[in-house]
């Protein structure tokens, strides 16, 4: 909790104090899958907000698990209710950094960038590095692509033995968004 405090606070500071160029969404996608020989689990959130400090090569997303929508009404009242709890817990955080010497103001597409930082996901926050495409676009604007794996345990989320065949053990998280140096998109 004290990792998650300060690395909020720091955000907060670089957001505030810095006169770099800040480039925010509130509409980023964030999706998971678990997928099992009995069962496939998909959810998707496009209201995921985040934030990309370019001069520090710092990112974070900050996706609320209420948002997130399933295909059945019934699988969103047990993820909510009985596997990440969302009124204790109600986000899933991530702050990270990159060190790729990778030029964000030149139209080019960077892939694999290996961002290293922490994700705070049910209570637990643990250190996470993930890859990502990273395309600066002519107007300026920057979209960003990841795909990685969490594994349940590792954030202590319980499967009951009932449903546990019908569960990955661990889910695909994508995460898709874009940033817009126009203020009004």
């Amino acid at each position: 909790m004290k990792n998650l405090c300060a690395l909020s606070i720091t955000l907060a500071l670089f957001y505030t104090g810095y006169s770099q160029e800040k480039l925010k969404t509130r509409t980023g996608n964030v999706t998971f899958l678990s997928e099992t020989g009995l069962e496939k689990i998909y959810a998707e959130n496009d209201q995921t907000a985040s934030l990309f400090l370019v001069e520090k090569k710092t990112i974070a997303f900050n996706a609320l698990l209420k948002s997130f929508k399933f295909e059945k009404a019934l699988m969103e009242e047990h993820f909510n209710e009985k596997y990440v709890h969302s009124d204790k817990y109600p986000a899933a955080k991530f702050l990270g950094t990159f060190e790729e010497d990778i030029d964000l103001k030149k139209p080019e597409t960077y892939k694999d960038v290996t961002i290293k930082g922490e994700m705070d996901f049910h209570g637990v926050t643990l250190p996470l590095v993930v890859k990502a495409d990273i395309t600066v676009i002519e107007d300026g604007s920057i979209t960003f692509v990841s795909k990685f794996k969490l594994n349940l345990e590792d954030y202590k989320i319980d499967v009951p033995s009932l449903v546990r065949d019908k569960i990955s053990k661990e889910v695909l998280v994508s995460v898709a968004t874009s940033y817009s140096n126009n203020p009004t998109k």
